[in-house]
């Protein structure tokens, strides 16, 4: 090899080599088929995010990329998954790279502030970005659907309950492909609303879809402030001892043997001192186990014992034949407390077929909501 071609030619060979691989790879990729193209992928992406498939989805959004390098959604769609697979970082670049590509294009800046209101949890300021995104996506297109749906979604999270119920109900009333789950928010920010939470922790545990017996508590305890109920409706002539009393009587018991350390343990121990939930002192509480119906009722029932005095209460609807609800017989050891509740009105049964789902869990809203029923059943107020 002469000096020429050892200094000159050899290496315009090998930059010639690398231009052309990163050319490549700039490159979209060609596509397989009529429907491999980015819409597609994009769509497959989305339906697994609405299924939970947060891997998977990144699968499609990557296709789509390959197949075109400036496809905005598909880059959203990432920062939505990566969100929800608590990759912060990852998720706030690929948002970022959707917004910067998006231009003025209204469905991609919903997107993007959908990628805020997931990262709620990472995020401390999540609330301004996400507001910002969404704004400018309703000042493209106003009344845009998804924008308004993701602004009901940005209030609720923000204990705006009021405003999101407004959200949601607007888009219901455009009949579009969101308004099945703005309808299920929707009802879920009326019962907020209804219920009132008066305090913060109660706007918190109001926003779960399912609680646990740590919710129960510190609900019964700040919202239906059960010892304030317990000493103005108990009197020694009933037999019932008053806060104050059971504090003392059950010092030496301890508390629940799992509550120590728990973030809900104060609560946790003013329950025990009354019989609610079970739980008794030095026995588990089992504070993180999901609450169904059937045991929500058993707990108003005991409270209800309590501060009306009348032990006949637990005992008054075993035997009824027929019984009232179509899925769960009279000899159902938590039957009386569902008849209970049923009866006035503080937790019913499915109107339309007639079952009281005694295993299903119980949501935020709904436990407020029928706190808010048994309030007035009593005819209280705080």
């Amino acid at each position: 090899m002469n000096i020429f071609s050892q200094y000159y030619i050899k290496p315009f060979i090998h930059g010639l080599f690398f231009s052309v691989l990163l050319f490549l790879s700039a490159c979209a990729v060609k596509p397989a088929s009529e429907l491999d193209n980015p819409e597609y992928h994009h769509k497959a992406g989305m339906r697994h995010i609405e299924m939970g498939q947060f891997q998977e989805s990144l699968i499609s959004f990557q296709r789509a990329v390959d197949l075109d390098k400036k496809f905005a959604p598909a880059f959203a769609g990432m920062g939505i998954a990566y969100a929800n697979l608590d990759n912060r970082k990852k998720a706030k670049k690929f948002a970022g790279k959707a917004e910067g590509l998006a231009g003025k294009d209204p469905d991609v800046l919903t997107l993007c502030g959908r990628v805020w209101i997931d990262l709620r949890h990472q995020e401390k300021k999540w609330f301004k970005p996400a507001g910002k995104l969404l704004k400018k996506a309703l000042k493209r297109k106003k009344n845009h659907e998804g924008a308004t749906y993701y602004m009901g979604e940005l209030y609720l999270y923000q204990y705006m309950f009021s405003e999101a119920e407004d959200q949601f109900r607007a888009v219901v009333e455009m009949k579009g492909e969101y308004s099945g789950k703005a309808d299920k928010m929707w009802q879920t920010s009326q019962k907020i609303v209804r219920a009132m939470p008066g305090t913060s922790v109660g706007k918190k545990i109001a926003l779960h879809e399912k609680i646990t017996r740590a919710d129960l508590a510190v609900l019964l305890a700040e919202e239906l402030k059960i010892s304030t109920l317990v000493e103005r409706q108990t009197t020694p002539a009933q037999g019932f001892q008053t806060p104050s009393q059971m504090a003392t009587n059950t010092a030496g018991s301890g508390a629940p043997s799992d509550s120590k350390g728990h973030w809900a343990e104060v609560w946790i121990n003013e329950l025990s001192g009354y019989g609610i939930l079970e739980g008794a002192p030095g026995q588990p509480f089992y504070p993180d186990e999901a609450i169904n119906r059937a045991e929500y009722c058993m707990a108003i029932q005991r409270i209800l014992t309590i501060v009306t005095g009348d032990a006949g209460l637990e005992m008054r609807y075993f035997g009824e034949n027929p019984s009232r609800f179509q899925d769960v017989p009279s000899s159902h050891p938590a039957y009386n407390a569902m008849a209970l509740c049923a009866e006035r009105g503080i937790m019913q049964a499915n109107m339309m077929t007639g079952k009281f789902e005694p295993g299903k869990p119980v949501s935020g809203a709904d436990a407020l909501l029928s706190i808010r029923s048994f309030q007035n059943a009593l005819r209280i107020t705080f």
